[in-house]
């Protein structure tokens, strides 16, 4: 009888304790941005079928609701602690930085935009997202703040390419993992590879920080 009892307490005490997944992801900040990039870079890790990302993704691009975003990932199959393992041992690419709750988005899910004959706003921060669609964002045609503009351009299974003008000093981190990123003088390609470097003249004024990431896909940077 005690050692039933001493087994049922465990199994008790096991079925409330959260896995160290639910327990992350429970205190980790679950907005739309945040869980899809997640998503993203799960899939990139391996192990998630095509047909169950696509699935996933598509339900968090309709619901901005935190708690709708954390039950979608809470969907996603456990990882093994091999699989982790060997994903922190080689990746290379830094922490992103905190993305700011008052950006602007451009999102291409299955289709296309273009940001190239109307006036836009950039500054301070805009992301640009292409999943499985094309982006195309003419920064000639955006206003930028004073100081830094962050521009994020992610292209998952799609296209995104960018015209900035000619001599404007543009910062650009570039990170590709299956995909490409194209820049004048530049290119990142490959199955994990990431880079930085400097456009454009030193100057006074407002200046361009670009984060691109091109996981299956390519983004490609041009200037005139």
């Amino acid at each position: 009888m005690r050692v039933l009892e001493a087994s049922e307490k465990g199994d008790n005490a096991m079925s409330m304790m959260p896995s160290a997944r639910g327990a992350r992801m429970g205190e980790a900040s679950m907005d739309q941005a945040t869980a899809m990039e997640e998503l993203r870079e799960r899939y990139a890790r391996g192990g998630l079928p095509l047909e169950e990302f696509r699935r996933l993704m598509g339900a968090l691009m309709v619901t901005s609701d935190p708690a709708e975003c954390r039950a979608i990932l809470e969907q996603l199959p456990p990882e093994t602690a091999y699989e982790v393992g060997e994903t922190i041992a080689r990746r290379p690419f830094p922490a992103r930085p905190t993305r700011s709750e008052q950006g602007h988005h451009i999102v291409a899910f299955f289709g296309q935009v273009d940001r190239s004959g109307v006036l836009w706003e950039l500054g301070p921060e805009t992301e640009v997202q292409a999943i499985f669609g094309e982006v195309k964002a003419d920064v000639r045609m955006a206003k930028l703040s004073e100081g830094e503009n962050v521009l994020r351009v992610t292209a998952l299974f799609g296209s995104a390419k960018v015209i900035v003008p000619e001599g404007l000093r543009i910062y650009v981190h570039a990170s590709a993992r299956f995909g490409e990123v194209k820049v004048p003088g530049h290119s990142v390609g490959g199955i994990a590879l990431s880079d930085s470097f400097a456009l454009g003249a030193s100057a006074p004024g407002s200046y361009l920080r670009i984060e691109a990431n091109a996981t299956f896909g390519e983004v490609k940077i041009q200037t005139r």
